[in-house]
């Protein structure tokens, strides 16, 4: 298995030390249930990729590599694709799924400016799965992004739409953000989950890093809470989000409680068949180089 690890100074340290330190240690213990709450929208972007047999392919923000083991197996025997990671910590987890697995390989980068293809090889496509929203510079990241690739390669990633759109999250944060006395709300257009809701954003920066034919169709899907494992398991995913952490560093155990009771009462409303679901709503983005 091919190994890297990225300089101690990274472009992106403080992405890399919250995927690392605090994000990538829930996305470990919680694969399963994340894996289940994006599976439609990975899917969407697989087939996006329409990798083949033979080919060589990144998979950037790789998370626990559930995305690279699916076009390792899309690409077989012949192909071979390198799942990149900002997060120590996760990068650790899915290395532990490559035995017996000699075409996938999983590295430690910063995208914005590490070389993750072999230096003597250009990728035939990059991939990613909601990893592509954290850079501090996209642009910067996706020009490098495109250097990885050989010329009339291909781009294909899924990103979410606006948070107003995606009651998953908005729905629980608004709630808790009424309890927060003081609520942290991203600056616009800051790394993070909704850093590309703009589809001219997405393409402007696209285009501005050299890719090309840059398509971005909009994309449905339920998304489950708590992987269908009943009502307290959707609570406990939403209480451990970015608001939920900023809830509980501000108040009491019994203002969180209380907040975490309102969450419970809508999730209950919505409770069927011991799955809490939501439409989603992303960007399904192609490109060429």
């Amino acid at each position: 298995m091919r190994s890297y690890v990225m300089a101690e100074t990274s472009a992106n340290q403080q992405q890399s030390t919250y995927w690392t330190e605090n994000a990538g240690r829930q996305w470990v213990q919680q694969q399963a249930q994340f894996d289940r709450q994006l599976v439609h929208f990975g899917n969407a972007a697989l087939g996006a990729l329409q990798a083949e047999p033979g080919e060589h392919i990144l998979d950037i923000g790789c998370g626990t590599g559930t995305t690279t083991l699916a076009i390792a197996d899309a690409v077989g025997s012949t192909g071979w694709v390198i799942g990149a990671d900002i997060s120590t910590t996760m990068i650790a987890a899915s290395s532990e799924r490559t035995i017996g697995r000699p075409t996938v390989s999983f590295v430690v980068a910063d995208a914005q400016t590490d070389r993750i293809a072999p230096i003597d090889h250009d990728a035939d496509a990059m991939f990613s799965r909601f990893g592509v929203m954290f850079f501090a510079d996209p642009t910067a990241a996706f020009t490098n992004l495109a250097s990885n690739v050989r010329a009339g390669g291909r781009l294909a990633f899924v990103c979410w739409q606006r948070e107003e759109l995606n009651e998953w999250i908005s729905l629980p944060a608004q709630i808790m953000r009424t309890f927060t006395p003081e609520p942290v709300l991203p600056p616009a257009n800051a790394p993070g989950p909704f850093a590309f809701r703009d589809r001219d954003r997405v393409k402007s920066v696209l285009t501005s890093a050299g890719w090309s034919a840059v398509q971005i169709e909009p994309f449905s899907a339920q998304t489950m809470l708590g992987a269908g494992l009943g009502l307290e398991a959707a609570v406990n995913q939403s209480m451990s989000t970015t608001a939920g952490q900023n809830l509980r560093a501000q108040v009491d155990e019994a203002t969180f409680a209380a907040a975490q009771d309102a969450i419970r009462a809508e999730f209950s409303q919505r409770l069927v068949d011991d799955a809490v679901s939501f439409d989603g709503n992303v960007w399904l983005v192609t490109a060429e180089r």
